[in-house]
């Protein structure tokens, strides 16, 4: 079998793997290297590889090997019988046009999307409805907002803003990406002996590449000798600059009084009398006594002034927080709220058994005239929805026979959560799934979250951060056979440090 033919049935192995979503996604991150009207009839890989090929851009085999790591198709490469690791050796001192950061970027924003955040990306971008309709993903988005020339590298602050508004961490990796244009311009625009610009690999790994004498075997069945250099030089560890990190105070929100502010802390129990609308039972809930005084202790080294209220019904629940907004918070800086209760999809019960929708919570702080500006955090340790409880992992939700989940989930109301602005609301499940709690050492999601909190607070760590913390370990956890996914919600505008001694 002569090279050619084994680099077309290379080809012809890797089209048969891939899903014909992922060939849209190669499509897109191709869209600055082939014709866009040469680009529209490729409809698999073997398409998309001729257009490459017409282009002289597989000659040195690193182009697909590059595409199917940014895709994260990392177990294609064997067909290419080459590695991640070698790979990315190879494009660190490359100087060949491929795959733009600029298309990286945007396609890492788009795995990283949520289907509420793309809903809330879909209400909020000024693109015509009928485009909006045919748009089922954000690349499509991505797609239709450069076509009206809303989106470009050089034309990043429309989609900054929208993003802004619905995710701050993904409006951040436009900030850093832009940050990284900049170093790589000025460092490319350095004279010699000054500092060494910064390489740029695949996904924006932190890599520091070693260079052995090896050779590996192209994706087109070539050998690669040693390989290309960047028309600037490389440097060793010892002579890249330390770099220094300055804050400015405007991208923080300022904490400065004493106390920090109010946070409340609402702790149902007693749900001995409670029925809900459905006429189902709700349990006491044993165990949520042990968040309340994590809480208590976290909360009270972090400089606030704690209120506890325990066993409230749905109408208490709503006037406490009503006269909490009304209080004068002038002489703070941030307001607290933590919910410990059952609940259901956008909601939490009072111990009567009635249901209070969260956005009537969080709606009278974010009206407040002393807290505007300011941050307001709800903590909400209930259920978003149904599924089954095992020995001493308990629910926050209603007691139910087995094998009706389903069509109960189905009657849950469909409450949405606010998005105003400085607000972060932290839950401690995604919708439509239960969240557990030990009938003794208290919920795993307050409990995690108390744990980060003192011990990443006292490092400067901010909220955001720490919130992803929280989410990792919580995740990581089985709780006899089920899982559960905290999910927080922001429109924070700065990064928030909480101050603990």
């Amino acid at each position: 079998m002569d090279d050619k033919s084994m680099d077309l049935q290379m080809l012809l192995e890797i089209d048969e793997d891939l899903e014909k979503g992922e060939v849209a996604q190669l499509k897109f991150l191709c869209t600055d290297l082939v014709q866009k009207k040469r680009l529209e009839t490729v409809t698999d890989f073997k398409d998309l590889s001729q257009r490459l090929e017409e282009q002289e851009l597989l000659d040195d085999g690193l182009l697909i090997p590059e595409l199917l790591i940014t895709i994260r198709r990392l177990d294609l490469l064997k067909i290419l019988n080459t590695s991640k690791e070698q790979v990315e050796r190879y494009l660190a001192h490359d100087d060949c046009k491929r795959v733009s950061p600029y298309r990286k970027m945007l396609f890492q924003l788009s795995e990283d999307m949520t289907e509420e955040n793309l809903r809330i990306v879909k209400f909020l971008s000024d693109l015509p409805k009928a485009k909006l309709e045919t748009c089922t993903s954000f690349l499509d988005i991505i797609i239709e907002m450069e076509k009206q020339q809303k989106l470009g590298e050089e034309n990043l602050d429309e989609l900054k803003d929208i993003l802004d508004k619905c995710d701050k961490q993904l409006a951040d990796r436009i900030e850093k990406f832009r940050n990284m244009q900049r170093d790589r311009e000025q460092a490319l625009s350095c004279p010699v002996g000054g500092r060494p610009p910064l390489q740029e690999i695949s996904n924006y790994e932190d890599f520091i590449p070693n260079y052995p004498d090896v050779r590996i075997t192209s994706s087109m069945g070539t050998e690669m000798s040693e390989p290309r250099r960047a028309s600037f030089g490389l440097a060793t560890d010892s002579q890249i600059e330390k770099q220094t990190t300055t804050y400015d105070e405007k991208d923080y929100y300022p904490i400065s009084h004493r106390p920090v502010g109010h946070c409340l802390i609402i702790n149902n129990y007693d749900f001995e009398m409670s029925e809900t609308s459905d006429g189902l039972k709700l349990r006491n809930r044993k165990g949520t006594d042990t968040d309340k005084e994590s809480l208590e202790r976290v909360f009270k080294k972090m400089h606030f002034e704690i209120t506890v209220k325990d066993d409230l019904t749905a109408s208490e629940m709503l006037e406490l927080v009503k006269q909490f907004a009304e209080k004068d918070h002038s002489q703070m800086d941030i307001f607290v709220c933590c919910v410990l209760s059952h609940g259901e999809k956008g909601a939490v019960y009072g111990v009567d058994g009635k249901q209070v929708e969260i956005r009537e919570l969080t709606q009278h702080p974010a009206k407040c005239q002393t807290l505007a500006n300011k941050p307001k955090l709800f903590f909400i340790q209930a259920c978003q929805g149904k599924v089954g409880q095992k020995a001493m992992w308990m629910a926050d939700g209603p007691e139910q026979e087995e094998g009706t989940y389903e069509e109960d989930a189905q009657k849950v109301a469909s409450y949405s959560i606010p998005i105003e602005a400085d607000m972060l609301i932290g839950m401690a499940t995604v919708e439509y799934y239960q969240s557990y709690r030990h009938t003794t050492e208290g919920s795993i999601y307050i409990q995690e979250l108390c744990r980060q909190l003192e011990d990443l607070c006292p490092r400067n760590d901010d909220i955001l951060s720490i919130l992803t913390k929280v989410n990792s370990e919580v995740s990581t956890k089985t709780l006899r056979g089920f899982k559960q996914m905290p999910e927080p919600r922001y429109t924070l505008r700065k990064k928030l440090i909480l101050p603990m001694d």
